[in-house]
């Protein structure tokens, strides 16, 4: 499984732990480096690849902001996903980090929880830049913890899968492992394939949506289910 590479800046030792101990909990893929502030992350940003920086805005010799700047300047380092962790909540700063072109953004004090879920949208979109995904249609279903919900697929990858499920089920948790089974439609089914889930969201912006998306990232692929997967989705892309 790939490791997901973070590099985690804030000039307090305590916030730094604070941090590290809770997404390692929530993150079984996830390696940590750490710096005490700007300069001491860019140093590391230009010997180092990472998938995500977490940072702080107020920090001495150089800030958050000042790293974000020169990090979306930089020619080949400027895709790199930047969440900001920071006590400033006004507007005009949120819109600042947005304008700095910030990928993502949350308020101190924060849960570990509410971090977790901000990691995953970014996670998912780093996915989505690595892997061709292709429209799916068909039924899939998802255990766990005793548990089967039903649904449709939306859109299939080499690195997971999103699908539609009434809202009716028991849903799993952000980050909790499931089994998944994509059973196309005139085709070999593709089952017992492990992952965790990145994403639930509702399938429309009204508060009583009928349905439910689920997007998950597949783990520990062996060969043969790589090589079925990989078949489904060129199946998909020469028209099923």
């Amino acid at each position: 499984m790939e490791k997901i590479k973070v590099l985690l800046v804030d000039d307090t030792p305590s916030v730094r732990r604070f941090i590290r101990l809770g997404i390692e909990k929530s993150f079984p893929n996830i390696e940590i480096d750490e710096a005490a502030n700007g300069i001491a992350a860019k140093a590391k940003l230009e010997n180092h690849h990472y998938s995500l920086v977490l940072c702080d805005w107020e920090m001495p010799g150089m800030n958050g902001e000042e790293l974000l700047k020169w990090l979306k300047q930089h020619p080949t380092l400027r895709s790199t996903p930047f969440i900001m962790v920071t006590a400033k909540s006004e507007k005009d700063d949120v819109m600042k980090a947005i304008q700095e072109g910030v990928t993502g953004y949350i308020v101190k004090p924060f849960t570990i929880d509410s971090l977790v879920q901000k990691m995953t949208t970014v996670v998912d979109r780093f996915d989505r830049r690595q892997y061709e995904r292709v429209n799916a249609t068909g039924p899939v279903s998802i255990e766990f913890g005793g548990n089967r919900i039903d649904g449709k697929l939306i859109d299939v990858s080499q690195g997971g899968l999103l699908a539609i499920f009434d809202s009716k089920y028991k849903f799993p948790k952000i980050l909790e492992s499931v089994t998944t089974h994509i059973e196309p439609e005139d085709k070999n089914s593709i089952t017992d394939i492990d992952a965790f889930v990145l994403r639930l969201q509702a399938a429309d912006a009204f508060q009583e949506s009928e349905f439910i998306k689920l997007a998950v990232k597949f783990i520990d692929l062996n060969d043969s289910k790589q090589s079925a997967i990989h078949g489904y989705i060129k199946s998909l892309k020469n028209g099923g």
